[in-house]
C-alpha cells in the first residue's frame, strides 16, 4: 500500500461534461494517472481521448443511447457537467439527469464492485442539511420524468443553490444502498474556480471578487479542483462515501465559525446560536 493506491492504472474513467473547466482538467490528471478515458459532453471534446460520445443531460434517451455506446466497465464516473441559467433545463443538467445516468449505469451493471463516483457539486449549496424533508421528497422521485415533473410543479426551486443542495444531498442518501452493491460515492463542493462557467456569469464573478478580498486568495484553478475530485473516485480513499469535501481554502469553515465575513455562509446557512 503507497502511492499506487492514487494511480488508476488498469481503470477506465468517464468523464461527464469533460470538454472544459473542472472536468477538462480531471481528465488531463487522470491520464497522468493511467487511467483510460471516456468523455461524455453536448460539446466536442478538444483533447485526445480513448472515446468521446455526445450526450445531453436534458434528453433521457440521449443519456441512455450514450451508455449503449460506453458500455462497461465504468471503474470511476466523474459527474461534471453543469449549468448557471436557472430554470428547468438547469435542474436536468445539474442534477437530474446526471442521477439518470448514474442509476442507469449502476442497474444495467457497467460499474463493477469497487467503482467510485465523485460529483462536482458547489458551495452555493450549503444549507442542505437545513431542507431534508422536501430534498428528500424531491429524491424520492423515481425517474426522470417524474423528477422533472416535480421541479415544474416546485418553479421556485428550479435554481443553481437547490441543484446543488439535492446533488450533496443525494450522495448521502444513496452511499449506503450503492456501498452494497461495492460502489462508493461522493461529491466536492468547489468555492469560486476560474473556469469558463464562472467566466459567464457575473454573479460568480462578483463572489470571487468577494471572496479574494475577504481569504486573500483568488479563486481556485480548475487543476486544484480537479485533484481532489480525482483523490474522492481513487483506492486511496477506499473508505470514503456519502460525504461532500469543501474545496474553498476554508471559507466556509471560517464563515460558520465567524472568523471572516462570509456572504454565501451568511445567506445559506447562517450559524446558529
Amino acid at each position: 500500500m503507497g502511492i499506487e493506491q492514487f494511480r488508476y492504472d488498469g481503470k477506465r474513467a468517464v468523464i461527464v461534461g469533460g470538454a472544459t473547466g473542472m472536468g477538462a482538467a480531471a481528465a488531463a490528471l487522470l491520464a497522468d494517472l493511467g487511467a483510460e478515458l471516456v468523455v461524455l459532453d453536448v460539446q466536442d471534446v478538444p483533447y485526445e481521448v480513448s472515446k468521446s460520445v455526445r450526450v445531453d443531460l436534458r434528453n433521457p434517451a440521449s443519456i441512455d443511447a450514450a451508455l449503449d455506446e460506453v458500455g462497461g466497465p465504468i471503474d470511476a464516473l466523474f459527474s461534471c457537467a453543469g449549468i448557471s441559467v436557472d430554470g428547468i433545463d438547469l435542474m436536468k443538467v445539474n442534477f437530474i439527469g446526471h442521477r439518470h445516468l448514474i442509476e442507469t449505469a449502476v442497474a444495467r451493471g457497467l460499474m463493477p464492485r469497487g467503482g467510485a463516483i465523485a460529483a462536482i457539486a458547489s458551495i452555493g449549496g450549503l444549507g442542505w442539511d437545513r431542507t431534508t424533508k422536501l430534498i428528500r421528497d424531491f429524491l424520492e422521485t423515481p425517474d426522470f420524468a417524474s423528477a422533472t415533473a416535480w421541479i415544474e410543479a416546485h418553479p421556485e426551486l428550479a435554481h443553481y443553490t437547490f441543484s446543488k443542495q439535492a446533488l450533496i444531498a443525494y450522495c448521502g442518501w444513496r452511499a449506503p444502498a450503492l456501498l452494497r452493491e461495492g460502489i462508493r460515492i461522493n461529491c466536492i463542493a468547489p468555492g469560486p474556480t476560474m473556469t469558463p462557467l464562472m467566466d459567464a456569469t457575473q454573479m460568480w464573478l462578483d463572489f470571487e471578487a468577494d471572496y479574494r478580498q475577504v481569504m486573500g486568495v483568488p479563486g481556485a484553478t480548475a487543476e486544484q479542483q480537479a485533484a481532489p475530485l480525482v483523490f474522492l473516485n481513487s483506492d486511496a480513499a477506499a473508505y470514503v462515501s456519502g460525504t461532500v469535501l469543501n474545496v474553498d481554502a476554508g471559507y466556509v469553515g471560517g464563515g460558520t465559525m465567524g472568523s471572516i465575513s462570509a456572504a454565501v455562509v451568511d445567506m445559506l446557512a447562517p450559524p446558529i446560536g
